[in-house]
């Protein structure tokens, strides 16, 4: 059975993208959804300006996930993208797109995961009853971003908050690292968005977290959307298993079951 007949035995969702370069274009961004037979994508913003972005920018990041939303349709399922340095621009952020349908929050790089400020509008989505992606990245060598989450900081986020949901992006980088630093946090699940994609991440991410913590994303369109999901595809696992990484463990988070066609 080739890739592509075995993708159509799946519902597949993209829990982990972005609307920057071709997603841009809402016309190819849809031609995408068709071609890949995508049920639904997360949209994580556009991530206008850069690694610190004043509360202007990220207004504009927003209502470009909101235009996006309103071209394509229900299959784009938008977070709230928010810098927590602006604690009170954050939180009515949260508050406006929490009523324009937008249904999770997405912190980047630009306050760490201990910071009070992160923790004051963690509080807020969680209140709302949102899941909290996190990028996080463990860097061995380079310069990471100055406020930069490593894995270890996830947890301790997580801790604070144990009855929120929260999604820790990219298994942490180094997904070594990464999944033994949350391992213990039973309310993190993971994405392994991105090109690098070695083999054996998601084989340990279920192996130290379980079937229903892991979850499939892939970065577009910085990434091949047919490697990333190839590396679900070939998982020595239960259909079941693929299924709940495919896309049921993103719609339970999301409560998206009766909401993604």
């Amino acid at each position: 059975m080739g890739l592509i007949e075995e993708l159509q035995r799946f519902r597949v969702i993209d829990a982990h993208a972005h609307n920057w370069s071709l997603f841009a274009d809402t016309a190819y961004l849809s031609e995408c959804l068709d071609r890949f037979a995508l049920r639904g994508i997360v949209i994580l913003s556009n991530l206008t300006g850069g690694y610190d972005p004043t509360p202007k920018e990220i207004v504009q990041s927003n209502e470009d996930t909101a235009r996006l939303r309103d071209a394509v349709g229900e299959r784009i399922l938008p977070f709230c993208y928010v810098n927590a340095a602006y604690p009170e621009h954050a939180l009515a952020q949260i508050d406006y797109w929490g009523g324009q349908g937008f249904c999770a929050l997405k912190f980047w790089v630009s306050q760490h995961a201990t910071d009070e400020r992160t923790s004051v509008v963690t509080e807020a989505a969680l209140a709302r009853g949102w899941p909290v992606l996190y990028h996080a990245y463990y860097r061995p060598h380079g310069e990471a971003p100055p406020n930069e989450a490593p894995p270890l900081e996830i947890a301790e986020l997580a801790r604070r908050f144990p009855q929120g949901q929260f999604i820790m992006a990219h298994m942490g980088a180094q997904f070594e690292h990464g999944l033994r630093a949350i391992e213990d946090c039973a309310n993190v699940a993971v994405d392994y968005a991105g090109s690098i994609n070695e083999n054996g991440a998601y084989q340990l991410g279920l192996e130290l977290l379980g079937p229903e913590r892991v979850i499939f994303g892939t970065d577009l369109p910085g990434a091949d959307y047919y490697v990333n999901v190839g590396r679900v595809l070939e998982l020595d696992v239960d259909d079941e298993v693929k299924q709940l990484v495919l896309a049921g463990n993103i719609e339970r988070i999301l409560g998206l079951q009766s909401h993604v066609v």
